[in-house]
């Protein structure tokens, strides 16, 4: 402004330390990350980095204090106070991540190798200290506090490869120096002492990086596939963050980097199909969907490849098996219109097969469709005992016919399962769900069209939300 001698940003700066000296600790991230908007918008590249290394300096200081402190006695990083201090410097970090996106790079290459140091010796000491107190170790507030430490730094890794979306070569050399202090940590863990967030931190990067990351994919899978399917297929409670990340991290891995998946040994890729299966088998809502709409997703890329035989021949039953069984089930009522889009494809895939899917050495079919027709009428036959044979064959013949046209497909499997006793007695809205929706968007539209009929305020509460 007239009669300034510095913009108000280095103004800022020049007076931070006096200016942050009565602020809480997360009112001072909140203020770093105002600050990083603020230098965000300095379109000059010197003048940008000039001004984070100012505005990082006190921060930078403490840390160089602490990491030359621990370099002449390791135990300094015990000390319940530093370890306060290290979390507050790396939440301050992440704020200015936020805020300044690919612009943070300078600040992050600084303390990113001493913080990878960091986070291995906290988490070595992490499983330490669980392996000598057992279970309840894991809930004691210093074991929570060394956690909190981990996963700050894992989201600061995140929050920076996230938002560097315009500069994706800055973000990928990180991913080398992490395989081992992150992944290989993760593997040699103990389970209470294993972070979910190396899980989404992962499928960031494969979502950021896509197929850059396929010659990757074979040691994040060694990793983290055989320790994590341990920790959460006992049972459907235990370990609620793993679960979700661990299946988005698949997702993201068959979306990006299917060809990682083909490279796989059968053993592994029946592991994946295996834990595919167990997801939709899920009672939670968004594990089943995110199960369901990986297996649609890898179905139909195996469609595409030249294993395409040899993958159905060994899957298609199970898949249609498993999916029959929660198409069946009400408690899966929701997950209906991905079921029906994975039957649907089953029946369609039908025709392209040029091998059988039946055991020829002991029973012959004209074709594999045939042989499907006479494996499903078998199927449903034994799971509704009370269906007359004709009304199973009926309704089988009609999946066929109607295989190509999905409304009526849809409504073919509807009409079966409202008939079927278990879903008779029962509220069936759930199977209406997107019918519903789309009635619902149809009367919104029309009553937008007639002046006055939604409130103002309802209008501007759908801005925000959009």
């Amino acid at each position: 402004q007239v009669g300034e001698n510095e913009p108000f940003v280095s103004e800022l700066l020049t007076n931070l330390a006096t200016t942050i000296l009565d602020l809480e600790p997360h009112q001072i991230h909140t203020f770093y990350e105002s600050v990083g908007h603020m230098i965000q918008a300095e379109s000059d590249n010197t003048k940008r980095d000039e001004y984070l290394k100012r505005l990082m300096s006190l921060p930078n200081q403490k840390w160089a204090e602490i990491i030359g402190q621990a370099g002449q006695s390791i135990d300094i990083l015990k000390n319940q106070d530093v370890i306060r201090s290290v979390l507050n410097i790396l939440q301050t970090n992440t704020s200015v991540a936020t805020s300044l996106g690919p612009h943070f790079f300078p600040q992050i290459s600084l303390i990113f190798l001493d913080m990878l140091t960091v986070y291995r010796m906290y988490s070595e000491l992490v499983s330490s200290t669980i392996a000598e107190g057992g279970p309840y170790a894991s809930k004691s507030s210093f074991v929570k506090l060394l956690r909190s430490i981990k996963r700050e730094t894992l989201k600061l890794i995140e929050t920076f490869v996230d938002k560097a979306e315009d500069l994706p070569h800055l973000g990928k050399q990180f991913v080398p120096p992490m395989m081992d202090p992150i992944l290989g940590d993760y593997a040699r863990n103990v389970p209470d002492a294993r972070e979910s967030e190396v899980l989404s931190l992962f499928a960031t990067i494969i979502n950021k990086y896509k197929a850059e990351m396929l010659d990757d994919v074979p040691r994040i899978f060694e990793a983290v596939f055989q320790c994590t399917l341990e920790m959460i297929t006992k049972n459907f409670e235990d370990y609620p963050e793993h679960r979700l990340k661990f299946f988005s991290l698949l997702r993201a891995i068959g979306t990006h980097c299917f060809k990682a998946l083909i490279q796989l040994s059968s053993q592994q890729l029946k592991l994946v199909i295996d834990s595919i299966n167990w997801a939709f088998r899920h009672t939670e809502r968004n594990i089943a969907e995110t199960g369901l709409s990986l297996l649609l997703e890898i179905l139909k890329n195996f469609q595409a490849s030249e294993f395409t035989n040899q993958f159905y021949k060994t899957y298609f039953l199970t898949i249609e098996q498993e999916i029959f069984a929660v198409l069946t089930d009400s408690f899966h009522k929701p997950g209906f219109k991905l079921h029906v889009l994975v039957l649907q494809h089953l029946f369609c895939v039908v025709d392209g097969l040029t091998e059988p899917l039946w055991d020829a050495s002991t029973v012959s079919y004209p074709s594999n469709a045939m042989f499907v027709r006479d494996y499903t009428i078998k199927l449903l036959g034994a799971s509704f005992p009370n269906m007359t044979a004709a009304e199973v064959t009926k309704f089988v013949d009609g999946l066929l016919g109607s295989r190509h046209d999905l409304p009526s497909f849809k409504n073919h499997i509807r009409d079966f399962l409202v008939q079927s006793k278990e879903f008779s007695a029962q509220d069936n809205k759930d199977l209406y769900a997107e019918e519903a929706a789309v009635q619902r968007e149809k009367e919104r539209q029309r009553m937008l069209a007639i002046p006055g009929l939604i409130a103002p305020s309802e209008l501007q509460d759908e801005m925000v939300d959009s």
